[in-house]
Parts: C-alpha cells; sequence; structure tokens
C-alpha cells in the first residue's frame, strides 16, 4: 500500500505548477470520493456550466496557491536550528472524529462526556500525567476532516477544496516537516483512508499506515473500517513498540469510531486482548442497521452521544496504557458535526494535551489553556491554523551557538 503512493506535484514549475494545482487538486477529491467532478461525461454533453465551474476552481486555486506559496516562502522557521528541541520523547497528535464543543456545552451530550472526561482526568492525574485543555477553531464543520488536518499541519486556513489543492502544491513546510528534521520518524496512522492517497506524498510523513496497513481481520462497523482501539494497538504494533532506531516518532491518527452513522458502537476490551480484531465481531453486528436509525433524528443523537464516549474512552484508556512512558498527546475534534445532530452550529473544537508536567505546563502557559481536560467556557477561542506554529514555538529552546 505505501509503495503505490507516489509523489504529487513533483517537478512542476512556473505558471505550469500554478494550472495544474487546480487540476490536480480537483481529480484527488474525485478519486479519493470526496467531491464529484464531470469526468466521464462525452465532449457534447459537457455543458456550458461544468466548464465554467471548473475554471472558476482552477482560477480560485491559483489565487490560493499564490497565497500560500508566498507563506511558504516567507516561512519564519524555516532554517531555525534545534526546531523541537524541547520534547525528549513520543508525539501524538490525535483528530478525534466528529468531537466538537457541544461534548461540553450541549447537556444531551455534556451530562456524559464531561463526566468521561472528569473521571479520566482523575485516573490519569493518580498516574501522574498532566494535562490542560481548550478551544480550537476548526475550519471544517459536519464533515471534511482532511481540512483540519491539513490546516493544522500547515499553519494555513484550509477551508475547501481548492485551498486544500493550492496547499498541496505551495512547497509549505508541515509540522512534520519540521519533526523530520529535527530527527522524529514522522508517521500518518490514518484507518479511514482505503484508498491510494497521493496527497501523502507532500506532508511529511516518512510513514504511512492507511486501512491495509493495519492487519484489521475483523467485521467492519458499517462505514467506519475499525475500532479506534484497534488503531490505536495496531499502532503500537507497528511503530511505537518496534523501533527501528532510537528516534523518537512524531505521529498523526485519525479516529474513525465516531464518524457517521455511529451504528454501531464498539465497547473497549482489555489491550491485550484485541489480537486481530475479531474480538469486535459481535459488536459490528449488534443493533440495528443505519438505515433504520437514521429514519429518527432523536436516535442519531443518541447514537452519536455513545459514539464520541467510545472515542473519549479509546484515547484516555490509551494514555492511562502508556502513563510509565508517556507520549505528548495533543488531541483535538476535527469538527463539530453536522448542526442537526450537534445541536449547535458553532465550528468550535476542544484540544487536550496530556503527558509529562514539564511539556504540558508549557503548552498550557503558551496558548492560555485550563488545567486539566475541562476547559474553561470563557477560554480563548483559537484558530486552528495557529497550532503549528504555535507547537513549534513552546517546544523549541534557543540553540546556544557556543561563542560565549
Amino acid at each position: 500500500a505505501m509503495g503505490s503512493r507516489k509523489l504529487l506535484f513533483k517537478g512542476l514549475t512556473g505558471s505550469a505548477a500554478l494550472l495544474s494545482a487546480g487540476v490536480a487538486a480537483a481529480e484527488i477529491g474525485d478519486t479519493l470520493g470526496r467531491w464529484s467532478l464531470p469526468a466521464d461525461i462525452p465532449g457534447s454533453a459537457f455543458s456550458a456550466r461544468i466548464g465554467i465551474e471548473r475554471i472558476e476552481m482552477v482560477r480560485s486555486t491559483l489565487i490560493d496557491l499564490r497565497e500560500f506559496s508566498k507563506a511558504a516562502a516567507n516561512d519564519p522557521f524555516v532554517g531555525i536550528d534545534g526546531m523541537l528541541n524541547a520534547i525528549d520523547r513520543d508525539v501524538i497528535v490525535v483528530f478525534v472524529e466528529s468531537y466538537g464543543r457541544t461534548s461540553l456545552d450541549t447537556p444531551l451530550f455534556s451530562d456524559l462526556h464531561r463526566e468521561t472526561l472528569e473521571r479520566g482526568q482523575e485516573d490519569l492525574a493518580s498516574r501522574g500525567l498532566s494535562m490542560a485543555s481548550g478551544f480550537l477553531a476548526s475550519p471544517t464543520r459536519g464533515g471534511q476532516s482532511w481540512l483540519a488536518h491539513a490546516t493544522l499541519g500547515n499553519g494555513l486556513w484550509v477551508n475547501d477544496q481548492s485551498r486544500y489543492g493550492a496547499v498541496l502544491a505551495s512547497n509549505r513546510k508541515t509540522l512534520f516537516h519540521f519533526a523530520a528534521e529535527a530527527g522524529f520518524h514522522t508517521a500518518a496512522v490514518m484507518p479511514q483512508i482505503t484508498l491510494d492517497w497521493p496527497e501523502s506524498a507532500v506532508m511529511g510523513f516518512e510513514t504511512i499506515l492507511a486501512a491495509s496497513d493495519l492487519g484489521y481481520e475483523g467485521l467492519s462497523f458499517n462505514w467506519v473500517t475499525m475500532p479506534d482501539q484497534f488503531t490505536f494497538a495496531a499502532m503500537d504494533r507497528l511503530l511505537r513498540t518496534k523501533r527501528a532506531d532510537d528516534r523518537p516518532f512524531f505521529i498523526q491518527v485519525a479516529t474513525g469510531s465516531s464518524h457517521a452513522p455511529w451504528v454501531p458502537v464498539p465497547e473497549l476490551v482489555a489491550w491485550d486482548s484485541i489480537g486481530d480484531g475479531s474480538i469486535f465481531d459481535p459488536m459490528a453486528l449488534a443493533g440495528e442497521p443505519p438505515d433504520v436509525v437514521w429514519r429518527d433524528r432523536d436516535r442519531v443523537r443518541a447514537q452519536y452521544r455513545l459514539a464520541i464516549d467510545y472515542a473519549l474512552q479509546v484515547v484516555l484508556s490509551y494514555a492511562a496504557l502508556h502513563a510509565e512512558n508517556p507520549p505528548l498527546m495533543i488531541v483535538v475534534g476535527d469538527h463539530q458535526a453536522a448542526g442537526f445532530v450537534a445541536l449547535d452550529e458553532r465550528s468550535d473544537v476542544p484540544i487536550h494535551v496530556i503527558g509529562p508536567d514539564d511539556l504540558v505546563d508549557r503548552a498550557a502557559e503558551d496558548w492560555d489553556l485550563t488545567q486539566g481536560l475541562i476547559p474553561s467556557p470563557d477560554a480563548p477561542l483559537v484558530p486552528m491554523d495557529q497550532m503549528r506554529d504555535r507547537i513549534l514555538q513552546s517546544f523549541t529552546d534557543p540553540v546556544q551557538d557556543g561563542r560565549g
């Protein structure tokens, strides 16, 4: 699976690069099923409207590409020595699918989700871990998780498909490029990626673990490929417990269990019983199918409530599992669920930092976070595109040049 992911946009220069960026962005999205193009329509049926729409997409991408290329050329972090030198361990950036502020503010969800967070906070504190939390503004709502991933990684506001294509072609260094240069083994763990993922070639990942790479032999949970707990266990099995060298890891992992349709919802099992994932098969067959549940919006919300709670339980249980030698975990919601589900139209998502005292304290102070896993309701709302730079700044100490 890894060998087929070819380098995108290699060798594109000048005006050819600008034009190709828009077309490539459109074709990538079409291949991944993220949006549709009229590529299969015969020439005579290719209407003027379709032609205009494609021209407009290319034009928009060209404008965005000029903006992003300028940001790449003027990146203040490029060429700085000692980036991320304050981090002495693995880093895991976790995107929790569909986890939004509604989990903390809307009674239908907050009664359960706050309880899970409070219980997790008490448990992790008893194991010697520190935690701090706040809120971010996501560039998307109701879906399109990859826009949030790109926004945080690139430190640029990527809120639509043309900007997504433009950022891929811009030569902008991502958080993971900097981590690789700092000596980390960068990796992406993406259980919901089931097709070729050409974008990954320009995102800074040395190792990519998509759905077919993770070794799941159990049944899928409708459109969700595998339970989150299996994803984390596979990450450990394939990465963290089988190191090829002494480099720490810098990992992006995107959860899947709290992705629609939220039917059925897995349950936690003992970590040492996970095996090839077949233990989850009875759960995958439980309950009514989505076409039944989705006839009733109240039932959809009830399933969403349970799915988010499961995702939070997995993250907290994983942190507890590694408490003796904890990674630095930066846990963020990718986006709020659709308004009719979330009962909240905002784009706000929580952020939690979990790890050793010294590293969490840096983040809490620099990012104005609330101690613990429950952010203050009046915590500042930070645009997600600021997080790349905040991470680079907070975890980089000045390098002494030795000249006295």
